[in-house]
Parts: C-alpha cells; structure tokens; sequence
C-alpha cells in the first residue's frame, strides 16, 4: 500500500518527462482514470469521509463537457474552484472542511468514475457541486426569486441532508428561491452508497449569482457548515 507521500511523489514524477519515460519502460503503471481523485487528510480525523464531485456533463461520452453563463462564466472549472475552497479557503472567520475534521475526496473525473469512487472509498456524504439554468444566455434586472439555491436528493438522508444546505448556503446567495428538490434521475443520487445531495449553488445564466459565485472564498465555508450540521458535528 503507497502512503500519502509515496502517492505524492508519484503525482510529481508523472507530471514531467521522467514520468513518461518510467511509463514507456514498464517500471511505472498509469494509474487508471477512476483513481484521479485528490485526497485531502486533516490533522486530526473525526472519522468522515465526504467526496466532493465536480462538474462532469460528460453525456454518456468521455469528455467532460462545459456549461457556460454570464460574463464567460465556466460551470465546471468553478466546480473545481469552489471544491477546493470548501476544503481549505483560508481568511474567513469560519472553519473549512479540513478544519472540521473531515477526510475530503475531490472527485475530478467523468460521472461514471465519481459514483464508482465515492463507494470505494466509503464516502459518508457525496456532494455533486454544480450551478443551475434556466435556458442559455444570460440575465439581469429580473427579480431575485427566479433563482436561489437547489439541492436535489432522492432519499429520507438526502433530504435532510440538502435541507441543511439549503440552509447554509442559501442564507448567502443572491436568488431568494431557495429550494430542495426531489429527483430520481440522477446517477449520482441513485447509485452512491453514501448518502447524497446535489448542490445547485446559484444560477449561472444570472449576472447576480455568477458574481456571488466567483467570489467563492467568502461562502464555500457554507458547505462545510451544511455538511457538519447534518452529520452531527462529529
């Protein structure tokens, strides 16, 4: 078994042409695509582990494919960006995910690859982070109850759990219809072992919540909130 080090240097080695050579050679297997995760490990563990999956609208393909809204904005990279925020921002009065005590999985490949990942690793909670639509383009001067934060769940857990953040992150969102949502035709609420809920921060074709949205380090602490609530504050 690597430890966390070993699977540093591993990462490291890979980035460069070394890597590549050791590849060619044999010596050094690529790991599989299903093994892209980033793993987080605080301090001190309280025994939870919550996968963090980002954006993939791969489409039954494998190619992630994009989302955009207002003002260029990208669905999956801030996917990517708030994930990582509400693992470690810093500068806020309020504790990260990291600080709370929990293992984090940052799940960064297709759909089909996360499911598989979190039950893997056991995962307590799964959180799919995306942002929400009405149709393309983008809009402003609308009122603010067009849009506000969804969680989607399918399951007694999962709505307990998106009605916390709802709560939490909802309190902080520029779209006052805050909402949860029951859904049954999402991979990733049907087929994860851990309980899930799907957060849909704000919505991406209003100028209003992208705004919010980009300024991440001042609300992903939101979803550490929501998560710590719903698990018990372990």
């Amino acid at each position: 078994m690597r430890t966390t080090a070993q699977t540093t240097v591993i990462r490291r080695v890979l980035s460069g042409a070394a890597g590549l050579a050791l590849v060619a050679s044999g010596l050094l297997a690529l790991a599989p695509a299903a093994s892209a995760d980033v793993t987080y490990v605080p301090e001190k563990w309280n025994g939870k582990v919550v996968y963090l999956s980002q954006s993939c609208h791969d489409r039954g393909d494998t190619v992630c494919h994009d989302n955009r809204g207002c003002l260029g904005f990208s669905e999956n990279t801030n996917s990517r960006l708030v994930a990582m925020s509400a693992v470690r921002a810093t500068g806020t009065s309020h504790p990260n995910l990291l600080e709370r005590g929990y293992k984090v999985v940052r799940g960064n490949g297709l759909t089909r690859q996360n499911i598989d990942s979190s039950n893997r690793v056991g995962a307590d909670v799964h959180v799919p982070l995306h942002s929400n639509a009405i149709d393309k383009g983008c809009e402003s001067g609308l009122p603010a109850d067009r849009y506000g934060t969804h969680v989607l769940y399918v399951s007694k857990a999962g709505r307990q759990c998106a009605e916390r953040l709802v709560s939490s992150v909802g309190a902080s969102s520029p779209g006052t219809n805050d909402t949860r949502q029951y859904r049954t035709d999402l991979g990733e609420l049907n087929q994860t072992n851990a309980v899930a809920c799907y957060l849909e921060q704000d919505f991406h074709v209003w100028d209003r919540g992208v705004r919010w949205m980009w300024a991440r380090d001042a609300w992903s602490w939101r979803i550490a909130a929501g998560i710590d609530a719903y698990l018990g504050y372990p």
